[in-house]
């Protein structure tokens, strides 16, 4: 779990942002939930979520955003009293959405910020080849930085930026190359393990938040291990 606390300039909206992969479990739904009073969580993001007939459960004083109505892989749920409902503004995708905030202000124009939810899913790999694995988001990561003010998630790639001693695969140096060409940061702690497999794989950091450093300041950036 990571628990991302955001100061945005200008006025901007403090988010508590709430990040975890379920896998699927509702016992690790509810340990999350748990979790939202230890962090005062105004913002969470969930990757493999349990569904319920293809829906995720619903969190009390949460709006529920799905990433996808058939095959939903990510869910972000909203805190209804720190931000206005909003809409989905990117294209229905299983794997990732981008939700624009806006604070519940008096301010003639509120400020809103994009927030990217992602799971970078396995899609194949040939063990036997030993080639490199391709994920479900490898292709479009060009249009989350576009349209995302914040990028978020389970992203499942190595790499020497956030975990020493990886030679990053290409698609793990492209998603880097357009990070920087976006002018987005890293906001993880460069080493702190976000990952602990329960089949026995080493632990890692596969667990990311980018921020675009123009628009967000990340005042505390941690992991929750008690959850």
């Amino acid at each position: 779990m990571n628990s991302t606390t955001q100061q945005y300039h200008a006025g901007r909206p403090p988010a508590r942002i709430v990040q975890y992969n379920t896998g699927k479990s509702l016992t690790a739904f509810q340990v999350m939930q748990a979790a939202i009073s230890d962090t005062d969580g105004n913002i969470l993001l969930v990757q493999e979520p349990p569904l319920l007939n293809g829906t995720p459960p619903p969190i009390d004083d949460f709006h529920c955003f799905p990433s996808h109505k058939q095959a939903c892989r990510t869910v972000t749920y909203v805190r209804k009293k720190a931000f206005k409902s909003t809409s989905v503004i990117s294209d229905p995708h299983a794997d990732f959405l981008v939700v624009p905030l806006t604070l519940h202000s008096k301010d003639r124009k509120p400020p809103t910020i994009s927030i990217a939810n992602c799971y970078n899913r396995l899609q194949n790999r040939n063990w036997r080849t030993q080639d490199q694995p391709t994920h479900s988001l490898d292709a479009l990561c060009h249009e989350i930085f576009a349209l995302a003010d914040l990028v978020a998630g389970d992203m499942n790639k190595h790499h020497h930026r956030w975990e020493t001693g990886h030679q990053p695969s290409q698609w793990a140096q492209n998603l880097v190359d357009i990070c920087n060409a976006a002018n987005f940061r890293l906001a993880n702690t460069p080493n702190i393990l976000t990952s602990y497999p329960t089949n026995n794989s080493r632990p890692a950091v596969l667990h990311l938040t980018f921020f675009n450093q123009d628009q967000i300041t990340v005042r505390n950036w941690h992991t929750h291990l008690e959850h």
